[in-house]
């Protein structure tokens, strides 16, 4: 791979120091102030800038701040605004400052007289309650009276969507959308049918439900057309769904499907026949046939959780999955993952060759497939495995210390519901060691992924049931608080702060350290971590009006290096390569992150650590267990920038304003996730090489270049 890129360079146009982008000296101060979170109020003298740029970026740094101080002003703003990019920004900005009834009924009014998609997707963000209908009826009227065209339409109900509206009307007003000529409204109009919450209000749209299923114009409408079928659950929906399926060569449209199926209420002979036919198709040289083999088996794990195999099933289910072991040679075409990923519905059911299946894949050269192995294992009441995850923690990779802690988790809860195999493991100490184990782990891995699900666990009141365990933790606790005072240790600090308030670990000793790190949050400028300290002092009873307030953020951008950055990206995958198109200008701290970190080679022989087949693959954590970073957060760019389509590239949170460097690329149209993730690319070409990564798959490198 080394040599590809070399030869990537090779054929690239030699890197200039010609700008990319320039931004004018008010540019330079709303983006700092933005950054910084302070400012709003002085931002609205922007927006009458006679520089549209401007008054643009005003509008949408009103909106990342989030002031809702200054909701009347803005509003007053739109109201008297011409420029319709401007009021367009206005409108992003209001309808994220959240839900208020003031500023609904304001905005319904100006609306109404002067109608604009941004303004109908705002109305449907800061409306509360049954105020959605308000604003579904608000659309359907606007189009009848012809101010909207129907793209505004179905754009502006495909909002609406997420906000769970009960208008019946809209829907008739969908159905008629879904037989338009222009494909990209008749897919929304799917993806409306797929949000919806009534399954007898889709019974009576199933003609048209069913066109879509067959649509050829784009295979979006048939993947939510499928997804909304799911929603019906019913025998008719079912039989239309099996034979499209046997009938459907996209891959991400059976993905869809074979979630629908999760939604019927059993699993019976013509479900279980789609789930075996994908799972057999996913032969190893098939990137695209393992993701629907794998959704398969995750849609099959879940019926037989949740209970919905049929007695008289369960025989054949059992022989079938006894195939997957792995080791007599049956399906030796299948991918590895695959049959790895089989035993976890085996374990489900304890198929005869069960243990000898853990055992092949536990010894596996591939992590992910010793991790399926524990996993398994951990769904099994055998106390030998319960001690074989706790005994092998010392000896294995974070990561996959990661998997046995979730492992031992699975059969402790198992354990609560089951005395028998609680008495065993109580028995044998191992209860005992389980409980040293999540107390004291942290002080030998700190480990991001380790420390924060091994203090997650502590929640648990079976954990600590004796003031002897309780005694220990606090130690620890106090330890950890200690030991985690570094900014590169943020999230593990987090962890025990949490753990901290959870198990009212109170003593004076723990109060003076939480006021330290308190000092320390401070001096980082980490909101977050601020509020969680004051969270944790509260449920210890102790005081917090003595603590300082929050500095203010200060912004230092490196307005040259960010001027200068290029304008593409290139991600060297295991298997190949992806082209990105860097969206600085909507996006430029974002993007000047990612291209420093790049440089700093952080990405440098990561994984893929998440992939989820027709959503996203997600990769950038330094660690590969997901829960790592660069040990910083960066603030959030939202924008007006859409996930309508596959290829957008987002940065993966915990909520507004805590991204780090874990970054996310679409493999479908994603509206749920529009003005919620912040957008800073997206791909040029390689969205095949994308679409045919799988879980645990390297990046070689990220390199921009121009």
């Amino acid at each position: 791979m080394k040599y590809a890129v070399i030869l990537f360079f090779l054929l690239t146009p030699t890197v200039t120091t010609q700008a990319q982008i320039h931004f004018s000296s008010d540019e330079r101060k709303i983006i700092t102030l933005t950054d910084e979170r302070r400012g709003a109020d002085s931002l609205l003298v922007y927006l009458s800038s006679p520089d549209t740029s401007v008054a643009w970026r005003a509008a949408i740094g009103i909106g990342n701040i989030g002031d809702t101080t200054v909701r009347a002003a803005l509003l007053d703003r739109l109201i008297h605004e011409t420029r319709p990019n401007i009021s367009d920004a206005e409108a992003f900005a209001i309808g994220q400052l959240g839900a208020d009834e003031r500023m609904f009924a304001r905005l319904m009014s100006e609306t109404a007289e002067h109608p604009s998609l941004a303004k109908l997707i705002a109305l449907a963000r800061v409306a509360k309650g049954d105020q959605v209908n308000s604003v579904a009826k608000l659309v359907g009227k606007l189009v009848s009276v012809q101010k909207i065209d129907h793209v505004s339409e179905a754009k502006a109900y495909a909002e609406v969507s997420l906000h769970k509206p009960s208008y019946p009307t809209m829907m008739d007003d969908v159905e008629s959308l879904a037989a338009d000529n222009d494909p990209e409204i008749r897919w929304r109009a799917a993806y409306v049918f797929a949000r919806a919450g009534d399954s007898a209000g889709l019974s009576a749209r199933l003609p048209r439900i069913k066109d879509l299923l067959n649509d050829q114009g784009t295979p979006y409408a048939r993947m939510f057309a499928g997804t909304a079928l799911g929603r019906m659950h019913d025998a008719t929906a079912e039989a239309i769904l099996y034979r499209a399926y046997k009938g459907e060569e996209d891959w991400r449209v059976r993905v869809n499907i074979l979630n629908a199926f999760l939604k019927f209420p059993v699993l019976d002979s013509e479900i279980y026949e789609i789930l075996q036919r994908a799972t057999l198709a996913a032969v190893a040289e098939d990137p695209n046939a393992i993701h629907v083999g794998l959704t398969a088996l995750q849609v099959l794990e879940q019926f037989i959780a949740w209970r919905k195999v049929p007695p008289g099933r369960m025989p054949d289910l059992r022989a079938w999955l006894d195939e997957f072991n792995g080791v007599d040679g049956k399906h030796e075409d299948l991918a590895k993952i695959v049959l790895a990923t089989a035993t976890l519905s085996a374990a489900r059911v304890h198929t005869p060759t069960l243990m000898t299946a853990i055992q092949n894949f536990a010894l596996s050269n591939d992590v992910l497939q010793r991790d399926l192995a524990v996993m398994s294992a951990g769904l099994v009441a055998d106390t030998t495995y319960f001690f074989d995850a706790l005994e092998s923690m010392p000896h294995v990779s974070p990561g996959e210390q990661l998997a046995r802690l979730q492992a031992l988790d699975t059969m402790w809860q198992r354990a609560k519901h089951d005395t028998t195999y609680m008495q065993q493991i109580t028995k044998a100490h191992y209860a005992n060691i389980y409980r040293y184990l999540l107390i004291r782990v942290s002080d030998v891995n700190p480990n991001p992924g380790v420390v924060v699900t091994a203090l997650s666990n502590l929640r648990d009141s079976t954990i600590i049931i004796d003031t002897m365990f309780h005694n220990e933790a606090v130690r620890y606790l106090l330890k950890y608080l200690r030991a985690f005072d570094e900014q590169r240790f943020r999230d593990q600090l987090f962890s025990a702060v949490l753990a901290t308030g959870w198990l009212r670990a109170s003593s004076q000793r723990i109060v003076q350290t939480l006021e330290v790190d308190y000092d320390s949050a401070r001096s980082w400028r980490d909101q977050v971590l601020m509020d969680s300290i004051k969270w944790a002092l509260r449920a210890l009873g102790a005081p917090v009006r003595s603590l300082k307030p929050a500095l203010p953020r200060v912004s230092h951008i490196d307005w040259g290096t960010l001027e200068s950055i290029p304008n593409r990206m290139v991600i060297n995958f295991e298997h190949g390569t992806t082209e990105l198109r860097l969206l600085t200008y909507y996006a430029p701290l974002t993007v000047l992150n990612i291209v420093k970190l790049a440089k700093e080679q952080l990405f440098t022989n990561t994984i893929v650590h998440r992939v989820v087949p027709n959503f996203v693959i997600q990769g950038g954590d330094p660690t590969g267990t997901g829960y790592g970073g660069p040990g910083f957060t960066i603030r959030s760019e939202f924008t007006p920038l859409e996930y309508d389509r596959e290829g957008v590239v987002g940065m993966a949170s915990d909520g507004k304003d805590t991204e780090g460097s874990q970054w996310f690329i679409t493999e479908s149209p994603t509206p749920h996730l529009d003005a919620r993730y912040t957008i800073w690319a997206t791909v040029v070409t390689g969205i095949g090489t994308v679409m045919s990564v799988n879980p645990g798959e390297h990046v070689d490198t990220m390199i921009p270049f121009r």
